[in-house]
């Protein structure tokens, strides 16, 4: 017997219906992108690409945005971790269907998020070069590996090569060509991973991104990547094909932006085109703050308001993991979606353990990370809570 709909008062903003671009989505909680796709070595979904996605679209969720993607053909070669989804490759445009059908049959929207590379991350193959915007290197201190990674002295990786503007330009179009695919492909959106420290999201700030030419300088310039992808996304699809951008509201760096800084780009993707902002909480300099140990985060300190108040289109946040937080954030203006990835790789059935007031019955993610290691060692990732 189907458990009885028993909303609380204090869950209520959690399940009001919104609406993004005019794809209707019936509540608040959306899978976050995560690199736990499962897909076939070629890079297709596989049977149990399309299970996973299917519990979460059972379990309640509103939307689902599907990470572990790729829309270039040197992001995937200089992938650091595998298998990702190919959206480089016309072939598998009907394979990727067999996922959007798979979710749309269950009257939940799919989402895909495209990484333009790896950037700094990448490890290319031998004789290929790794580019960034600029040549910055990387180093994660001991101190910002997240909760259970244990790497003494941290790591410092090498400095890419400042990318060429042929080479920038390339990974635009190839972008674009992703988004295309994805609209093909039956998907409702795809969200342009500008957040971390990949080759698009190395354009943003000027710590990472001293160009001379049209791509570096002024604000315009180093959102110049952004908004030509989204704009060209757009030309290729349909005005109500939703196009969203994941981008950093807080970096913790001393030399690094604002979260009116971010904002202010956003804003410029939002006069290009996009339909949504998604939040990323940290770079992998500061990565421990992306992955904490405790909700809160940027509906805590202020930094998703601040997009709140620049912004006319909905703002999606991350990292509170209790669902009374979540609705807390939502009345009180500090976002308009949240974005559950651990939780739900815990708990498909969260939505509806909440929707249900069975919210004590979920299956709590114990922020520990078994699951990031072993993708990192190119395991298939595991939970240790379920």
């Amino acid at each position: 017997m189907a458990a009885t709909e028993i909303i609380e008062e204090r869950f209520k903003p959690i399940f009001e219906p919104i609406q993004i671009n005019k794809l209707k989505i019936s509540n608040r909680l959306v899978l976050g992108p995560m690199a736990v796709t499962a897909c076939t070595a070629e890079g297709y979904p596989s049977d149990q690409t399309i299970a996973f996605f299917k519990a979460r679209a059972k379990g309640g969720v509103g939307l689902i945005i599907v990470g572990g993607s790729i829309a270039t053909p040197r992001g995937f070669n200089e992938a650091p971790f595998k298998p990702l989804l190919r959206f480089d490759v016309d072939d598998y445009v009907p394979k990727h269907k067999r996922l959007s059908d798979a979710i749309h049959a269950m009257d939940v929207p799919i989402i895909i998020e495209l990484s333009g590379g790896f950037g700094r991350l990448g490890i290319p193959p031998k004789g290929v070069s790794k580019i960034s915007a600029s040549p910055k290197e990387l180093t994660i201190t001991e101190d910002n590996f997240p909760n259970g990674f244990i790497i003494p002295g941290g790591v410092t990786l090498s400095a890419p090569e400042q990318a060429t503007l042929a080479e920038v330009k390339e990974v635009e179009n190839e972008t674009i060509k992703g988004g295309i695919r994805a609209f093909r492909a039956g998907f409702d959106g795809a969200e342009i991973g500008a957040n971390m420290s990949y080759f698009i999201s190395s354009f943003v700030a000027p710590r990472n991104n001293w160009r001379k030419d049209e791509y570096g300088g002024p604000i315009e310039n180093r959102a110049r990547i952004l908004v030509n992808i989204i704009k060209g996304i757009r030309q290729g699809t349909r005005p109500d094909f939703v196009i969203g951008l994941r981008i950093t509201a807080e970096d913790g760096l001393p030399d690094g932006l604002t979260p009116q800084d971010y904002a202010d780009v956003a804003k410029l993707a939002e006069a290009a085109g996009a339909d949504y902002i998604s939040l990323a909480y940290g770079v992998y300099e500061t990565m421990s703050m992306g992955v904490g140990t405790k909700d809160g985060g940027m509906a805590h300190d202020g930094s998703s308001k601040t997009f709140k108040d620049t912004l006319s289109i909905p703002v999606m946040i991350q990292g509170i993991h209790d669902p009374e937080r979540i609705a807390q954030a939502i009345a009180g203006g500090q976002g308009d979606l949240a974005m559950l990835a651990r939780p739900l790789l815990a708990d498909p059935n969260y939505p509806n353990k909440v929707k249900t007031g069975r919210q004590n019955e979920i299956v709590v993610c114990d922020r520990d990370h078994l699951c990031m290691r072993r993708m990192i060692f190119g395991m298939p990732v595991r939970c240790c809570m379920n």
